[in-house]
C-alpha cells in the first residue's frame, strides 16, 4: 500500500481494531468523520496557480496589500498548527484510539494547508527565499506581533502542557478548534473568499475553498468533543471561562480576529 505523504511514516493509532471499536460508544458518531474526509481530499500542487501569479501584478496597490497581509497570516499560522497538532494525538491516545486516528487525519489536512500556502507565497505573492523555511520567515516580518504571539507562544505553550499532562485533551480544544480555528482561521477564510469572489486569482480561491470546507469538519469535531464530553472531561463552565488563562487565550483570539482578519477584510466603497 502506498504511503500517504501527509500522514507521518510510523505514526501509530492509524487503524482501529474491531475489538477497541465495539467498546467506544462513540464510535458511530467519530467514525463520521473519517467519512466525511475521504470525500474531501484533494491535491495543494495540483491548483493551477499560474493565472494568479500572471494577474497579482495588475491589482490595485492596496488590495495587494490587504491580500498579503491575509495570506501572509495564513503562511504563517498553517505552519504552526501543522507543526503543533501531533501531541494532540499523542494525548488523545489515552483516551479515544478513535479520536487519536481523527487528530491524525486533521494533521494531515493541515500539511495540505501549510504546502498550499507556501506555493502561494512562493508564486503568487514571490516572497524572498528559496525554501518553505526562508519564506515563512519572509510572511512572519508581515503579519503583527499579536499574531505570532498567539500561533508561536500560546499554541505551542498548549501544546507543551498537553505533552507533560498538565493540561487535557479538551483544554488544547478549547484553543485549537474553537479560537484559532472557529474564530481566527474563520474569519479569515471569509475575508479571502469575499475579496476573491470576482475571480481576480481564480487558483488562490479555489485552495481556499478546499481550505475551508476542511476545516468545517475540524470545528465539528472539537464542537463534538466538547459538548458530548468524549474527552474524558467536563464540558466548558462559565467558572471556568472565567480562570485567568481562560480568559487571557480568549481575549487574544477575538482581538487577532477583529484586529487582523478583519482589519484586512474587503470594506464597501462609501
Amino acid at each position: 500500500m502506498l504511503q500517504d505523504p501527509f500522514i507521518p511514516p510510523g505514526a501509530g493509532g492509524l487503524s482501529v481494531p474491531l475489538a477497541d471499536r465495539s467498546e467506544l460508544s462513540i464510535f458511530p458518531r467519530l467514525s463520521t468523520y473519517s467519512q466525511i474526509v475521504a470525500k474531501l481530499q484533494w491535491e495543494p500542487a495540483s491548483i493551477d496557480l499560474a493565472p494568479d501569479a500572471e494577474g497579482w501584478p495588475g491589482l490595485p496597490d492596496e488590495r495587494r496589500r490587504r491580500l498579503t497581509t491575509l495570506l501572509a497570516g495564513f503562511r504563517v499560522a498553517e505552519d504552526a498548527v501543522a507543526e503543533h497538532l501531533t501531541p494532540f494525538a499523542d494525548r488523545a491516545e489515552h483516551v479515544d484510539t478513535m479520536m487519536m486516528w481523527i487528530f491524525f487525519l486533521q494533521r494531515r489536512d493541515e500539511d495540505r494547508h501549510a504546502l498550499f500556502f507556501d506555493r502561494v507565497a512562493a508564486e503568487v505573492l514571490q516572497l524572498p527565499g528559496d525554501t518553505a523555511t526562508e519564506r515563512l520567515a519572509a510572511a512572519r516580518g508581515l503579519v503583527p506581533p499579536m499574531f505570532l504571539e498567539l500561533f508561536e507562544v500560546r499554541l505551542p505553550a498548549m501544546t507543551a502542557e498537553l505533552a507533560a499532562g498538565r493540561s487535557g485533551i479538551l483544554d488544547g480544544i478549547r484553543l485549537y478548534h474553537m479560537v484559532l480555528e472557529g474564530a481566527v482561521f474563520s474569519a479569515g477564510q471569509r475575508a479571502l473568499l469575499e475579496d476573491l469572489a470576482d475571480g481576480a486569482l481564480p487558483g488562490v480561491r479555489e485552495g481556499v475553498e478546499h481550505v475551508e470546507r476542511d476545516e468545517r469538519w475540524h470545528v465539528g469535531f472539537g464542537v463534538r468533543c466538547l459538548t458530548e464530553r468524549v474527552c474524558g472531561g467536563p464540558v466548558p463552565s462559565a467558572a471556568d471561562n472565567r480562570r485567568p488563562g481562560r480568559r487571557a487565550a480568549g481575549g487574544v483570539a477575538v482581538s487577532a480576529r477583529e484586529r487582523y482578519f478583519s482589519a484586512a477584510r474587503p470594506h464597501p466603497a462609501t
